[in-house]
């Protein structure tokens, strides 16, 4: 298999969620929705340290409209109540200790990067996966000599600050030269960006944090 190669950029959540917390004195965050296909594979239990050790509660929620709103509504009756546990209403698709299959055949192809760079977060170490040595056959790094290089976001945008809940002092160019045709930084370029979710459907009711 002499034409088949493999960029990998296969990310780990709870490292990001770890990285939001802790960075600039933590994130100014009342919980968690967790995200369901990820989920689907490592279980609700990584996520149980953001309960116990940061008093964040976390909501796994399923795809359709109505789980999201669903796990919604069990996030703030926690936050109401006082509580941080973590809660699974993906229940018809996620265990606790998540599909043990697809781990192993995970840890058998990857092993974990020292760093990676996220989009609006930085460097955050072991957050990423790469093929193990057995595999650098398959590696596109490897066999074509294509390092990572970073390219940062554009000076003008708050991206970092949003993704930590911190309300930028700013964001000058949000919906005029950012836009979802014309992104300018990470929290624009994917329809599920936070800069994208709130040009689509709060900048009319509320100011950008």
């Amino acid at each position: 298999m002499n034409n088949f190669s493999i960029l990998c950029n296969h990310v780990l959540t709870p490292a990001a969620m770890h990285a939001i917390l802790e960075n600039d004195g933590g994130a100014a965050l009342d919980g968690f929705v967790g995200p369901a296909h990820v989920s689907t594979v490592i279980g609700s239990q990584p996520y149980e340290p953001f309960a116990r050790d940061y008093g964040k509660p976390v909501v796994i929620a399923g795809f359709e409209s109505l789980d999201v709103m669903q796990a919604i509504l069990m996030l703030v009756r926690q936050v109401n109540e006082g509580r941080a546990e973590v809660e699974n209403e993906f229940t018809r698709a996620v265990t606790r200790e998540g599909n043990r299959k697809a781990q192993a055949l995970v840890d058998e192809i990857f092993e974990l990067r020292d760093s990676f760079e996220w989009r609006g977060l930085g460097s955050v170490p072991r957050s990423a996966l790469k093929l193990r040595p057995e595999f650098d056959g398959f590696d596109a790094e490897q066999r074509f000599n294509a390092p990572y290089v970073s390219v940062p976001d554009n000076k003008a945008c708050e991206c970092a600050s949003i993704l930590r809940a911190k309300a930028p002092a700013g964001v000058q160019i949000f919906g005029t030269v950012c836009t979802p045709d014309n992104p300018v930084g990470s929290c624009m370029v994917s329809s599920e960006g936070a800069c994208a979710a709130h040009y689509s459907y709060g900048r009319f009711r509320s100011p950008l944090p």
